[in-house]
């Protein structure tokens, strides 16, 4: 049986809107208050709002009757906290105030868009992202010479894990530069380096193939992402034996297809992530994320708008948050920070 989606149940209930939401949509849709754009029965983690402007960071719930019960009312209260953790700020009407007397909730609304004014230095910069990785000088330049303002920060930091090398390695899979470093760090640590050297590696990411084969390591394949990777190796190396040096929180995509294939493959872990779940008082028009493990970091606390993703790994993980989601034309830093400037000159053109 398919599983109902949040998408499927909004649309539901876009479908069967009470007379006071129907209302106020009509009030509210196609920017007709203060140009302001409305969602409504919009997805929000594990809710469903009524109506949500983001450019404001606004909810909007009508309530029935049967929110005055006492379970209700507890459940609304609850509701009311997670979202207010996200930044939002959460106005609740009976459907009674919503069909006679609107004007309370304009005066709401425009209160709210008030506090919410954008600071002149963002008017200047006209365009605002965020990086959930701190950026290299050149990366920030690429920004800066846009006229894209930016913030950045670590969305999740590396944490080394002791590991072992195995005395005999056919063939490595290393899937990012974490584990690459990760690999070569250990490996110089131990003796018969011109024998180790022969390794074959085989490789997710242009850049993690680049520092390998700086360190003269033979790189058999290089993938956009696990599962290309995965079904390379399926089908082009049955008979082999491969060691995966991999990250505490890997993906399943890799290991499952080379499982069902009966390639035996010896796990590695060499590294883990930790999440900085940091919460943003403030809107942007773009989040460049760099790995699955940021987008679900920066997740658990703010609302995604539209999601500028390094590869097709981590736009899955977006895709859990939101359907604007935009995949950068290589696997690299570089590439990300050129699709957003580019998409979202042409959005505001």
């Amino acid at each position: 049986m398919k599983k109902i989606s949040k998408k499927d149940i909004a649309r539901h209930l876009r479908q069967e809107q009470t007379p006071a939401e129907a209302h106020l949509w009509q009030l509210l849709r196609d920017r007709q208050f203060q140009n302001l754009k409305f969602r409504r029965q919009h997805p929000i983690k594990e809710y469903i709002v009524d109506f949500c402007c983001l450019e404001i960071m606004l909810i909007i719930e009508l309530d029935g009757e049967y929110h005055n019960d006492v379970y209700q009312k507890e459940k609304d209260d609850l509701r009311n906290t997670h979202l207010r953790g996200l930044g939002y700020r959460v106005l609740r009407y009976s459907n009674k105030i919503a069909l006679e007397n609107t004007q309370i909730i304009y005066d709401a609304i425009l209160k709210r868009k008030e506090e919410s004014t954008p600071s002149p230095l963002r008017e200047k910069a006209g365009m605002r992202v965020l990086s959930t990785k701190k950026l290299k000088p050149n990366q920030r330049e690429l920004l800066l010479n846009a006229g894209v303002s930016f913030v950045e920060y670590n969305a999740i930091s590396i944490e080394p894990i002791d590991f072992e090398i195995p005395e005999e390695i056919e063939n490595s899979i290393i899937t990012s530069q974490n584990g690459a470093k990760a690999f070569l760090n250990a490996i110089k640590k131990l003796p018969l380096l011109e024998e180790r050297a022969g390794v074959r590696c085989f490789c997710v990411g242009n850049k993690t193939t680049a520092l390998l084969e700086e360190n003269n390591y033979k790189v058999v394949k290089t993938a956009q992402n696990g599962a290309e990777l995965g079904h390379f190796i399926a089908k082009n190396h049955k008979n082999e034996h491969f060691t995966y040096f991999c990250s505490k929180q890997r993906r399943d995509e890799l290991p499952t297809i080379l499982k069902e294939a009966r390639i035996p493959c010896n796990e590695i872990v060499t590294y883990g992530t930790h999440k900085n779940e940091q919460l943003f008082h403030q809107e942007f028009d773009g989040v460049l994320f760099y790995s699955p493990s940021a987008v679900s970091a920066f997740a658990k606390a703010n609302t995604i708008n539209i999601a500028f993703c390094i590869g097709e790994t981590t736009a899955t993980e977006a895709r859990k948050y939101t359907d604007q989601v935009i995949v950068s034309n290589a696997t690299t830093i570089e590439s990300t920070i050129a699709k957003a400037v580019n998409t979202l000159k042409k959005l505001t053109s």
